[in-house]
């Protein structure tokens, strides 16, 4: 791969463990458990590059999806981008795995339930 030819490391991507956010209802929450992920293995790409024309750094992007369509479908994590690209079960795989670190299980496991709970706004 590029990264191999190149030398670089794998980058981005915290492997902590992530803490769940629930909201009052005991729904995950969006900003409190969605976001930092987001942000912490997305934004190089998905934030202002809106690469894919896919932007997930609010709500409103993630829901919009990019270019290839649909990014979540509420209630279907297994029909999700979101879902399927992190669980690299269907192309892309995002993260790119030449270059940076894979979410946790602990993490695509949070974005599973927040999807199969609606993927409310919380």
């Amino acid at each position: 791969t590029l990264c191999l030819v190149l030398g670089c490391a794998k980058i981005g991507g915290s492997t902590d463990p992530i803490t769940l956010q629930k909201t009052d209802e005991g729904a995950i929450s969006f900003s409190g458990t969605l976001l930092p992920i987001l942000q912490d293995h997305c934004k190089r790409c998905h934030g202002e590059d809106r690469k894919g024309d896919l932007y997930v750094m609010d709500y409103a992007g993630v829901m919009k999806g990019g270019k290839s369509g649909a990014f979540v479908v509420p209630g279907k994590p297994d029909e999700s981008r979101f879902v399927t690209s992190v669980e690299m079960t269907k192309e892309p795989f995002m993260p790119p795995p030449c270059c940076f670190h894979a979410l946790t299980e602990d993490r695509i496991a949070a974005i599973r339930a927040w999807i199969e709970q609606g993927a409310n706004e919380n």
